[in-house]
């Protein structure tokens, strides 16, 4: 009679799983977790910066693992195959899969500038307002985010520093979008990318790099 399995024999096999080759949602799924435990103030900004950075040059499972070991999250990105491969006494976060973020302006002005984590769905709208975001000095959440812009008789400046692709998504009626891009052979598989999608009527919507000092 063959003994029935316990839950340790039923367990995947964790140290097969980390040799697999790590996919982009693999390494979203690492760069967000970081992302929240950033900002819990788990992680430094410098931290955070290194880590993501390791992220995204991690080929795989093994290699993303470490990066959150510390943390009180579960390491279980799309391609590992497991729940939850963390002992059954740790304390896990909840964790939401889209983080999302709301700055919002209503007769009014709301800036977002300096060191801030930039979510991956941040939503900006502005009504008889402006909303600035500034980027330049910011911490994407993920290599690839996605801002939504709404302008309503508004205005939404958003500036993000050089080495970002910047796609535009959106629609305008009686109003205006400005989003500058350059050709994607400009960049590469590695590059930052932000989409800016949403709508403008009778406002403005616009998305640009700084501007470039020339000294004599």
């Amino acid at each position: 009679m063959t003994p029935a399995a316990t839950p340790s024999d039923r367990r995947p096999d964790v140290a097969g799983n980390l040799t697999l080759r790590a996919s982009d949602a693999d390494r979203d799924h690492v760069a967000q977790l970081l992302g929240q435990a950033f900002s819990e103030g788990r992680l430094s900004s410098d931290e955070h910066s290194e880590r993501l950075e390791s992220v995204y040059a991690a080929k795989t499972l093994g290699e993303l693992r470490p990066l959150v070991s510390d943390l009180p999250v579960s390491f279980a990105p799309p391609s590992s195959g497991l729940v939850n491969d963390e002992p059954p006494n740790r304390v896990t976060l909840p964790f939401t899969a889209k983080s999302t973020d709301n700055v919002v302006a209503i007769f009014g002005e709301n800036k977002r500038t300096g060191r801030w984590l930039v979510r991956s769905g941040l939503t900006a709208q502005a009504c008889f307002g402006n909303v600035e975001l500034d980027l330049t000095e910011a911490v994407l959440e993920q290599r690839e985010i996605t801002i939504t812009a709404n302008a309503l008789f508004g205005e939404v400046k958003i500036r993000v520093p050089e080495g970002v692709m910047l796609i535009d998504e959106g629609t305008a009626i009686f109003g205006s979008r400005k989003v500058g891009g350059v050709g994607a052979a400009d960049f590469g598989p590695e590059t930052p990318v932000v989409r800016v999608r949403g709508f403008v009527l009778f406002g403005n919507v616009e998305a640009k790099r700084p501007k470039k000092r020339w000294f004599k």
